[in-house]
């Protein structure tokens, strides 16, 4: 039930609100006296609380002497929060599109902590049109392991390395199939992920809330983190013994340049 009540408070509800609902899912038809003993809410406080989620429409009242109080349905709520954040997100756009930014002013977005890193993770993904390229351990590929499926199944070519066993084959995967467990008693997990060479999102993969990665689209960094997974598939390649450039040219951003080739006609 606290899990809940956090997630309630995400979508903007006050953790007495959230507190009011759920009590109110479980105990309805209910007044504010009922509500009060158990949600705990202060009795000086519940009906201000209710009020607020009525002039919301997450609950009703019922009759005059006493009112009662039933909640919008688990069903209706969900629709509830879908149409009102998706008409905020477009009065957003349509606000944000009067405005004159420079892009070029956010050329690093920096992710604090390990919640924001899959939360960016899953947007690149899911905002793919081409391919996606991951160097990640297997904690960090499980959890966006949903995202890659349906990124896949609309035909984004995807590349999967990782020192880490993996739990599921999704397009290329390259694997040392070494155990997570003890990969971490010897170095701090990485991540590295290339969208359609046009945004990598680089940095640390520790389940902290002082982890830091950025995000960006800097051609440079993007350069950089493409060829560190070049890297990482081409000495796979030589110490897994397999052939690593059907791969590598699926990764280049110029497949029709061959470095053997110009290194032989110096």
């Amino acid at each position: 039930m606290s899990k809940l009540i956090e997630l309630l408070q995400h979508f903007g509800l006050s953790s007495n609100a959230a507190k009011a609902y759920v009590a109110l899912l479980k105990f309805n038809p209910a007044t504010g006296y009922e509500l009060s003993s158990q949600s705990g809410i202060p009795r000086s406080a519940i009906y201000t609380v209710l009020n607020r989620l009525e002039s919301i429409g997450i609950v009703n009242s019922i009759g005059e002497s006493p009112k009662k109080f039933i909640p919008l349905p688990p069903s209706s709520l969900l629709e509830h929060f879908d149409h009102s954040h998706k008409d905020r997100i477009e009065e957003l756009k349509e606000n944000i599109n009067k405005m004159d930014v420079d892009d070029e002013a956010f050329d690093f977005w920096h992710l604090n902590g390990y919640r924001n890193l899959i939360l960016k993770m899953k947007e690149t993904i899911n905002n793919a049109k081409n391919k996606v390229f991951i160097s990640a351990w297997r904690r960090e590929i499980t959890s966006v392991q949903k995202e890659l499926i349906i990124a896949s199944d609309r035909g984004v070519d995807i590349i999967l390395f990782s020192f880490c066993s993996l739990n599921k084959k999704i397009g290329e995967t390259i694997s040392y199939k070494l155990d997570e467990e003890k990969l971490r008693k010897i170095w701090s997990p990485k991540v590295i992920l290339v969208a359609d060479h046009s945004s990598t999102i680089m940095g640390s993969a520790r389940d902290k809330d002082d982890s830091r990665t950025i995000y960006t689209q800097n051609e440079a960094i993007i350069e950089i983190a493409t060829n560190h997974i070049i890297l990482d598939i081409t000495l796979a390649g030589q110490r897994l013994n397999f052939d690593p450039n059907p791969i590598v040219k699926r990764i280049m951003k110029r497949p029709d340049l061959h470095l053997d080739r110009l290194i032989k006609s110096s």
